[in-house]
């Protein structure tokens, strides 16, 4: 296919009568039902629905205590991953009329010393500000705001006092009444962890939480130190880390004994406030390791409660700390999501989720194509992970793209989405093709957000891979064995097998695992366009240069072909741009020594790939004259379909 075929080859339509048409009106009415099927039957349930179909918003403007029925007469909690999407939440309630909603919100939202504006005039204990103490101790050291908030208004008597928003706002949600006072209640994942707030309620995810911890080495430290310390402050010996790993891995029970009785108790509030690294959660994740078994890839398992720890036999490392909050009192818990990872959702919340579709594949796609106007088009068939850094020749070919879908669209592509590491790369890209101000986001902020609805056309570059090490970890998390397919150089080197896969009895969980990060990023990426399918005028076409974009998702792969310029073509540039009103292929072929029909024969390509222009017969003699508009030479990319 031509490259001006490919421009104009919007049109997806299938017939109306198809098999697989669904309206929106209809999808909605589906999703409704869904929804009030699983409260009304109260069962743990992942409802897959497609983006834009409108799951927050049915979730947010339904007036619940009108539907004890389905209820069961018990509250309904949506609860959001961002304050961005909770605060979208509750305007949309607070704008349904007959809609009663009350909000929780987080310690800098609510509390005006943890928002920092009081970081300028005290001082906190170990030298912070109060924000970073606030920040370093409930982050960090996992302790509740409350109990923070407490302990630093005895040390600093803070202006905000004890009738503080952040601690006066639970004084307005009520826990056991057997009628609600309001309809629904928005909060964000943290306060699941509130066992009274849970109990009885109807638990409802706008999206997967998340709720093991992100362990860089800052954290990683924390909590390793803090396992210490714990042992330092209870033993008569000197005890670490390094003697839990080795009472495990050597498997000794009198040593795993004695250090057990150093982790029966919970810590007391005067230690986790003490100067040395603490931590609420030591005591839990001390038992933990201790009860661990090696599950596989040398990785041990242990669990504790609520707690559950993975760490690396070789070394003793902590590897993944798993905290979900204990759902089991609520009366359901039911899961929204457009891409489930079934086995991630069961990690972060309940083990009896069961998976309900609202729409079949095939109705999916007619409804995104013909209902929202969403047309997604798949560029190469190279993965392209970008997680850290650019690889290979990946910066010039990006810089390529970006310039072919200029000159396809024009004006209307503006926005693109990215992996973090080559954001700004990326954006500089745009500014060279000459997009004055290019609209940009990076996978793992693109959900819930509406920035890209009105654009018409938009560029995924590239995805985010989670890696093996961390596929592993949660495989280990869920007592599953698989390990990674390597293969050996010539030098006898072993190296990762291309293909990213895995083998063992669980390699299909491995490959879920994956995708829930490299294959889930893209599909929501995509979703950030062409939002409003009750707006006739709706509509966006997406070019995904991945190929670990969902294949029900491409509604067309366009073949690609890269040519780096020579010093002759680069010449020929020159000449071009140097002549700016115009030149002809003489005049190229005279400045550069180049035999003409060479000159016309690149002339020609150039024009096939919109890098040229051509105006007919305004030259010398009639002869044609050519302008140069394919911005920078270093590489130029083909598409064809």
């Amino acid at each position: 296919m031509t490259t001006d075929l490919i421009s104009n080859s919007d049109g997806y339509d299938e017939p109306t009568n198809s098999p697989n048409r669904v309206t929106t009106d209809q999808a909605r009415g589906r999703l409704k039902d869904t929804l009030f099927s699983a409260l009304e039957s109260g069962e743990n349930t992942l409802i897959d629905a497609p983006t834009s179909l409108g799951k927050s918003h049915r979730v947010a403007t339904t007036r619940w205590r009108d539907y004890p029925e389905i209820t069961g007469g018990k509250q309904v909690i949506h609860i959001h991953q961002t304050k961005k999407a909770r605060k979208d939440a509750v305007k949309k309630s607070r704008n349904e009329p007959g809609v009663d909603c009350r909000v929780l919100r987080g310690r800098s939202d609510s509390c005006p010393v943890a928002a920092g504006d009081y970081d300028e005039e005290f001082t906190a204990p170990l030298g912070l500000a109060p924000s970073k103490w606030f920040d370093w101790m409930c982050n960090v050291r996992n302790n509740t705001f409350l109990k923070a908030h407490k302990k630093l208004d005895q040390h600093l008597d803070l202006p905000c006092g004890e009738y503080c928003d952040g601690v006066t706002q639970w004084w307005n949600i009520e826990y056991d009444e057997d009628e609600p006072e309001y309809d629904v209640l928005h909060t964000t994942a943290n306060f699941a962890h509130v066992d009274e707030l849970i109990e009885g309620a109807n638990v409802i995810f706008d999206e997967r939480p998340e709720y093991g911890f992100a362990f860089d080495t800052t954290e990683r430290e924390q909590f390793q130190d803090a396992t210490t310390n714990l042992l330092c402050h209870r033993s008569d010996e000197t005890r670490a880390m390094v003697d839990l790993k080795y009472a495990v891995i050597r498997d000794k029970p009198e040593l795993q004994a004695e250090l057990r009785e150093y982790f029966e108790d919970e810590v007391t509030e005067e230690w986790l406030f003490r100067r040395e690294e603490t931590h609420r959660l030591a005591p839990a994740i001390g038992r933990a390791i201790l009860d661990s078994e090696e599950i596989c890839a040398g990785r041990y398992h242990g669990k504790d409660g609520r707690v559950e720890v993975v760490m690396a036999g070789q070394d003793g490392e902590i590897r993944h700390v798993q905290h979900t909050p204990d759902l089991s009192k609520a009366r359901c818990v039911i899961g929204l999501d457009a891409f489930p990872s079934e086995t991630r959702w069961r990690i972060n919340t309940v083990d009896d989720l069961e998976p309900v579709e609202v729409l079949s594949p095939a109705e999916r796609k007619w409804w995104r194509r013909n209902e929202r106007g969403l047309v997604v088009k798949q560029i190469g068939d190279a993965t392209r992970s970008y997680t850290r850094d650019w690889k290979g020749a990946g910066e010039s070919r990006a810089k390529a793209i970006i310039q072919k879908v200029r000159g396809l669209h024009g004006e209307a592509f503006q926005s693109c989405i990215s992996p973090g590491s080559i954001e700004p790369d990326v954006q500089q890209m745009m500014a060279e093709a000459g997009i004055e101000e290019p609209k940009m986001m990076h996978y793992g902020e693109q959900k819930s957000r509406n920035d890209f609805e009105e654009e018409c056309t938009g560029l995924l570059i590239g995805c985010i891979d989670p890696g093996d090490e961390n596929i592993l970890d949660l495989l280990v998390l869920c007592d599953m064995v698989a390990e990674r397919v390597v293969m050996r150089t010539k030098a006898g080197n072993e190296k990762r097998k291309p293909g990213r896969v895995f083998s063992g009895p669980d390699a299909n969980v491995a490959a879920e695992l994956l995708a829930s990060v490299r294959e889930n990023n893209l599909a929501q990426a995509v979703g950030r366009y062409a939002r409003s399918p009750d707006d006739a005028n709706s509509g966006a076409t997406v070019y995904v240069w991945s190929d670990a974009i969902p294949r029900m998702l491409v509604d067309e792969k366009i073949e690609t072909g890269y040519r780096s310029t020579t010093e002759k073509r680069e010449q020929f540039v020159e000449v071009l741009n140097k002549n700016l009103s115009g030149c002809t292929a003489r005049t190229i072929s005279e400045e550069t020594g180049s035999d003409k029909s060479y000159v016309i024969n690149w002339l020609d390509e150039m024009e096939q790939q919109d890098r040229v222009t051509k105006s007919k017969g305004t030259g010398y003699q009639g002869a044609d004259e050519w302008r140069w508009s394919g911005g920078d030479f270093e590489m130029f990319v083909m598409f064809d379909s």
